[in-house]
Parts: C-alpha cells; structure tokens; sequence
C-alpha cells in the first residue's frame, strides 16, 4: 500500500497508456513542468526524447517529478479513495451515487436559455448567472465552434453570456476539457467554472488534493521544487466550482460519420442536438427526429476507455447534473458545501424552478440502477489502478510522512530539506495527523442488497427533510 502513494510517468505509462484504461481526459499533458509528453491522437506521448523508450522520462528517473502520474484518474486514489479528503465529515448521507448534500430537480425560466438547452437547461443558466453576478471570470466547457468539425466539440474558455449559451447542449462524443486549463492561465482567469464529465472531475480534485511533499527529492533544489508544485496546484487554483455530468459512456467518431452519416444519410452539418432517452435522439435543424436503438450503438460505438469508469454521477464534483428520467428537467446532487452556497445564489434569482425527488421517482430509479451498474463493470486492473476492493482512504498526512522519511535519509542537507518543504507547501498547512471521518448514512429506508436469486428492491426517493429538495426548500416553505 505504502508505494501507492508515489506513482511515477513509468507507471502511468504502463498500467494506464499501455494497458489501454487511459480515460484521455489530457490532465497529465497539462500537468507536466518539463514538456516530456504531448497529448498526440487522444494520448499522452513522450516526446522529449525520440530514441527513448515510450515510458522514459529523465525527469523523473534523474532528479524526480511525476506530477503527471499524481493526477491520473485512472491510478489510486481513485474517486472512492477520495472522500475523506474531499467532503472530510460534510456528508449527511452517502450511497450508491455518492456523497450527497441534496438531490432534488430543477428547470430554467429564462427563455432563451430553455429554448437551446439540454433537457433543463441548468448548466447553461447556471454558468450564464455566474458571469454575469462575478461568481467566475469565466468558464472551461465544450463546444462546437466555427473551426471545429460538425457535431465534434472541442474544449472551450467561454468568458461572455452568448459563448456560454453557444456551448448549450450535448454531442456525446468524448471532448479533453482538462486541456483548456492551459488557456485559463495563459489568459489568467482567476475564477473558472469547470464542466467535465466524471474522469474530468477526478483529475481536478487530485490536484487539489494529493500532498505535494513527494516533489521533495535529494537532487533538488527549491526553485525547481517551487515549479513543479506550481503544475501540481496552478490549475487547480483557479478553480471557483466545478459541475460534474452524469455519464455511463460515450460514442468513437464513427457514430457519427459511419452510423449516422454514411448509412443513415444525415449529413452532420443538420445536427441541431443530441439527446439519450433510452435511444440515441438525433434533432435535425429542419425539426424532424431520428432515433439509433441505444443498445445497438453501445455494442458497435461505445468508446473503449469508458468501460474503466465506475464513477456515473460525478461522485467528486461541486454540483453533479444530468437529465435522467426526465421531462425538459435536470436531475441536480449537491455534494459540497461550494456547490450548495453557489446554488443557494442561484436560486434566489427566481429564474430556476425546483421540484423534490420525491415527485421525480423515475429519474431517482435511474439514478440508481445506472451507478449501481456502472460501480460493477470496471474490471481488477494492475495494483496501481485503485480497482481492487476495499483499498484505504487517502490521507495526504501518510504520503507527506512516507516521502520526509525517503528524503531525511537521502543525506540531503537539512536546511535545504527545510527550504524545500516551504517551496512545496507555500501557504497550505502541512498534514499532522492521520484523521478519521464518519461515513455518511445510507439512504433511509434502503431494502439492501437482495437475497438470493430475487431482484433488488430500490429505496423510495427520499424526502425533502432528507435532503430530497433544494437547499432553498426550507426557507421556501
């Protein structure tokens, strides 16, 4: 368990890269302080040295680095190890989709947000009152602009109300909205919203999160200590809240130029919008709805590197979204005191109206037969992957101890040790202790697992008192 707690640009190579489980989300591209790896054909590629072998890298091997590998997605910790540095004891309840604060349904009033977006149009609205309140200097989302092919998106900085409201709707093809955050600080935003599907989330938080004390090596000095935690955190910083989507998978390209260009005859060009009820929903511009069976894309089109993902509701973010089971609705989990105190704002405008769960059972339903089944299909990858069951928590103090052990014992001189560790921590307090959290409490009324050969039996939405309504809900009524 110990060596879990450092994983270096070799392993990242191997059992992610070259064990095809590399979810090509680009944070390890963006992360990197020494331009060794390129995100070439949705993956990371060393590039630094052409006759070196493809899991080579003289930083790490020489002096040490491996950010890229401490905010992987797909190493441990993954989203399950994360809670207890994430919602630390902010976790009223805790189960099948997560830790959450509220779960409820909501909807845009404002019109001509309502009209271009996806089922409730909440993202959109959300990120559009944000701007225009000075919550965020702007947002990373995705998007199909005037360079990019139809229907394929590409990361998005939107800083306006109408780049924002450009970006409504989804293509469910996959998009690397990670490597944006090199924009963000090109252009140095401050306060960015970040909208990312699950494997998106998770690398943010890790950047967040992971104790930066492993960047303190015998071989270095401060300053190159200073650069590479500036990688670590840099990003994450500027991060004002983040808004996970609901995501079981999503399609290769050739759903669309195969299956709905060539043998369908829709040319991409009139596309309007994509939607998943149960099919594939194709809304052409002229009106007209075609449909794909769902089960016929997922066999023929889905993207590999999804079927890796255990994670369906955005377990780590701010505020989790998604239109399951609904009617022109957006399922909406509150899972952090940010997301709830944004919302509460948000709300308060009297441009969103909000329904409890417990009027939605349908999309509580399947909610949770989507994250109990995503749960289950990741298969035991290498040690490294986080996938075997009942792994720790992490705790940042146990990385912390474990890598001031290796350098005091390196014959590194002590002054420099100390120099070192106030570059690597800055203004961040270092861990002290290994601390405890209580877990959240389940679903009340939940039946449990199934005996034997009988069907599991799905708890009752829960109640506004439980955390089944808006956080306006009490001050409401």
């Amino acid at each position: 368990m110990e060596s879990l707690y450092h994983n270096t640009f070799k392993d990242m190579m191997n059992d992610v890269v070259d064990a095809d489980t590399c979810c090509e989300c680009g944070a390890c591209v963006v992360a990197c302080p020494h331009n060794v790896i390129e995100y070439i054909d949705g993956q990371p590629k060393q590039t630094a040295k052409k006759d070196a072998a493809f899991d080579y890298c003289g930083v790490s091997e020489g002096a040490g680095c491996d950010v890229c590998a401490t905010v992987c997605p797909r190493l441990w910790p993954r989203e399950p190890h994360l809670k207890d540095v994430l919602f630390e004891d902010e976790r009223p309840y805790e189960d099948i989709f997560g830790v959450y604060l509220h779960i409820f349904v909501a909807r845009t009033k404002v019109p001509d947000i309502a009209e271009v977006g996806q089922d409730g149009g909440i993202v959109t609205a959300l990120l559009a009152w944000a701007r225009e309140a000075g919550e965020i200097d702007g947002a990373i989302v995705s998007a199909v602009g005037e360079e990019d092919a139809p229907c394929f998106p590409s990361p998005k900085v939107v800083t306006t109300r109408d780049e924002i409201k450009a970006a409504a709707g989804s293509w469910y093809t996959y998009c690397e909205n990670n490597l944006a955050l090199t924009e963000v600080r090109e252009k140095d935003l401050k306060k960015v919203a970040f909208v990312g599907v699950p494997c998106q989330i998770t690398p943010l938080r890790k950047m967040e999160y992971m104790d930066p004390s492993f960047l303190v090596t015998k071989k270095k000095k401060p300053k190159i200590v200073s650069r590479q935690r500036q990688y670590l955190r840099g990003f994450s910083d500027r991060i004002a809240f983040n808004i996970g989507l609901f995501c079981t998978e999503v399609f290769v390209p050739e759903l669309m130029t195969e299956r709905i260009e060539k043998r369908m005859g829709i040319p991409l060009t009139d596309i309007k919008q994509f939607n998943i009820k149960g099919e594939i929903l194709i809304h052409k511009k002229n009106g007209d709805l075609e449909k794909i069976p769902l089960k016929e894309a997922m066999e023929e089109f889905q993207r590999p590197a999804c079927s890796h993902c255990g994670d369906f509701s955005a377990e780590l973010a701010d505020i989790a979204c998604g239109g399951i089971g609904t009617d022109r609705a957006t399922v909406i989990i509150i899972r952090t005191k940010k997301g709830e105190e944004i919302w509460r704002k948000f709300e308060s405008t009297g441009t969103v109206e909000v329904e409890t769960i417990e009027d939605n059972k349908r999309a509580w339903n399947v909610l949770q037969r989507l994250s109990r089944r995503q749960r289950g299909r990741v298969s035991l990858g290498t040690p490294r992957s986080g996938t075997e069951q009942n792994l720790n928590q992490y705790h940042p103090y146990q990385g912390a101890k474990l890598a001031m052990d290796k350098v005091t014992h390196s014959g590194k001189d002590q002054e420099e040790i100390n120099a070192c560790m106030e570059a690597v921590y800055e203004n961040e307090s270092r861990p002290v202790e290994i601390v405890g959290f209580m877990a959240g409490q389940p679903i009340p009324g939940d039946p449990g697992p199934p005996a034997e050969g009988e069907k599991r039996k799905l708890p009752k939405p829960i109640t506004p008192e439980q955390g089944g309504a808006s956080p306006c809900w009490e001050s409401a009524e």
